[in-house]
């Protein structure tokens, strides 16, 4: 059981696309008697954790990222559309 957890959970992404997946592979293995039922719960509670855990480090490196704001790239959009318009006028000349 320790090694199939260790297989699994090195194989399974921590996005919420894989954590479905995840699932569904758990519930397969529950059906198909691979792993019993406490160990189905046993690794979707263990893949729930792991996820848990990695969710802060994540958002405080996108914290720590330096991405526009919305009214920033509002501003550069207005700027681009004046640039366009100042190119279109000298292209009529």
């Amino acid at each position: 059981m320790e090694e199939l957890k260790k297989i699994f959970l090195a194989g399974v992404g921590l996005t919420s696309t894989s954590v479905e997946k995840a699932e569904k592979l758990i519930n397969e293995m529950v059906e198909k008697g691979r792993v019993t039922v406490q160990e189905g719960k046993e690794l979707q509670s263990e893949l729930t954790r792991k996820i848990a855990d990695k969710r802060p480090i994540q958002k405080a490196e996108m914290d720590e990222m330096d991405y526009a704001t919305k009214a920033e790239v509002a501003v550069l959009e207005e700027k681009l559309d004046e640039l366009n318009k100042k190119l279109d006028l000298l292209l009529k000349k």
